[in-house]
């Protein structure tokens, strides 16, 4: 987490934000990198530059005058390798490879079919209105359990002749 943080930190002017570019991400990598930034006690951060999100599916889904639109382009589904294919022609080689998927993914949000939308309002979006206040809640609520390991940490085992009971409020009937 360290060198991506150093990564966005040192390829950025002080003033300049950025934008995360995630195919799906809206459904995906965005909602897991909330949680791990979000979690309690979480050492963890977004880097503060990162400010905006863009996921290529939501604007294709969103806006029915993009050709990439299922009702223009008839897209058998939004796959990126199908997405890709339909956009240059030939078919994705090595697809699920990061560094392939990234130059797939830059393809189709520099093509001509595609960059017409990315300055729409449903495009280009700030990760902290990404999410609703209930989804929030509701990721926060699942992350609640989170806690801290209590310190000095013992192994429950026969070996060294620990147990362990949860405490009546901590457990399902208490």
């Amino acid at each position: 987490w360290s060198d991506f943080n150093n990564f966005i930190n040192s390829n950025l002017h002080h003033e300049e934000k950025c934008i995360m570019i995630a195919y799906n991400g809206e459904a995906c990598n965005l909602r897991w990198l909330w949680k791990l930034t979000q979690a309690p006690n979480s050492t963890l951060s977004m880097p503060t530059k990162i400010k905006y999100f863009l996921d290529p599916i939501n604007v294709m889904k969103t806006y029915k005058s993009c050709v990439l639109h299922p009702s223009k382009s008839k897209l058998e589904s939004f796959r990126l390798t199908t997405v890709y294919h339909h956009i240059t022609g030939t078919p994705l080689q090595g697809a699920h490879d990061s560094v392939i998927d990234v130059q797939a993914q830059s393809t189709v949000v520099t093509s001509s079919q595609f960059i017409k939308f990315i300055d729409k309002s449903q495009s280009i979006r700030s990760i902290e209105d990404i999410f609703s206040r209930c989804d929030k809640l509701e990721m926060t609520k699942k992350m609640e359990p989170l806690r801290l390991v209590h310190l000095p940490w013992k192994e429950v085992s026969r070996e060294n002749n620990i147990t362990w009971e949860p405490l009546g409020i901590d457990s399902y009937e208490g």
